[in-house]
């Protein structure tokens, strides 16, 4: 019960994380390139982790050996395909066709596991899932639902539906093909690839160095802050959820990203209208519902 109480606190502050990723990033985008910024968390996420892994496990060699394959394409698919699928489709649709699409995460996740993994899908899960999606379509739509109708979809929208796709693998895979894995190794080796795999696209691209170079101190100081907290804590606490809540519940608490997006929002004097704050309180009570965090929280008071 201490172990799912622990795992409920990290995965939120997961959410949490990348919640405030997109508020961090924003700034940071305004001045440079979507991919020069993310190269450069990800080499900072990945130095800082793996620095982190050699001084603290030993074991770490024969934990590589056994799942290196793993390690390398979950990498490439929840860290370079999620991210790079992100930034390619937002080029050709819009920011609130790919928030309701990653929406979808939670089900396609536990769809996913239900396929893999033979996890059943329960009650409480489908409802608390259907709870947390109404309330995430209020978030991103600013309260407006005309906002919705109004949407047309394009090429980008496959595109992040792949990214959607590749997230829900990675979440599902780590749980399902690696084994004998720490949390931290898993979250080291397969940020490692990933990392590996944004550079070399953005070398691809061109310009790289420059563009880093170009970046001010201010805004180097927040990719620091996307690298540590935004990037090495939020997939190290992610794979603690998967480890001890499985895939699927873990998978939920990804409908608290744009909550905690628009709360950081606050401090910028973005004001949320009455029905963002509904939306708001019914997908942290559909995450509570659908995990049954309510029953571990009660059995420890």
């Amino acid at each position: 019960m201490k172990n799912n109480k622990l795992a409920l606190l990290l995965v939120t502050l997961s959410a949490f994380f990348w919640g405030s990723n997109f508020n961090a990033g924003a700034i940071v985008v305004a001045q440079a390139s979507p991919l020069s910024a993310a190269s450069e968390r990800f080499v900072i996420a990945a130095l800082a982790i793996l620095i982190f892994m050699i001084i603290k496990d030993k074991d770490s060699i024969t934990t590589f050996k056994l799942n290196w394959k793993p390690f390398v394409l979950l990498g490439l698919c929840g860290i370079t395909g999620f991210n790079l699928a992100f930034f390619i489709g937002l080029q050709t649709t819009s920011p609130i066709n790919g928030a309701l699409i990653m929406a979808t995460s939670p089900v396609i996740t536990t769809l996913i596991a239900a396929i893999i993994d033979k996890h059943r899908i329960t009650r409480s899960q489908g409802i608390g899932m259907l709870i947390s999606l109404v309330g995430v379509i209020l978030v991103i739509s600013n309260g407006n639902i005309s906002n919705l109708i109004k949407l047309e979809f394009s090429r980008g929208d496959l595109i992040i539906m792949l990214g959607n796709l590749a997230w829900a693998t990675y979440t599902v895979g780590c749980r399902k093909f690696i084994s004998n894995s720490t949390p931290l190794q898993t979250t080291s080796f397969t940020m490692l690839f990933g990392t590996l795999g944004i550079v070399l696209f953005s070398v691809y691209q061109g310009g790289l160095i420059k563009e880093v170079i170009s970046i001010s101190i201010s805004n180097h100081i927040i990719l620091i802050y996307m690298g540590i907290a935004g990037s090495v804590l939020a997939y190290l606490f992610w794979n603690v959820g998967i480890k001890e809540l499985g895939a699927a519940n873990t998978s939920i608490f990804f409908n608290l990203v744009p909550v905690f997006t628009m709360l950081l929002a606050l401090i910028t004097g973005l004001i949320p209208n009455v029905l963002q704050l509904m939306g708001a309180v019914l997908v942290i009570g559909g995450v509570i519902y659908a995990t049954g965090a309510y029953k571990v929280i009660m059995k420890s008071s």
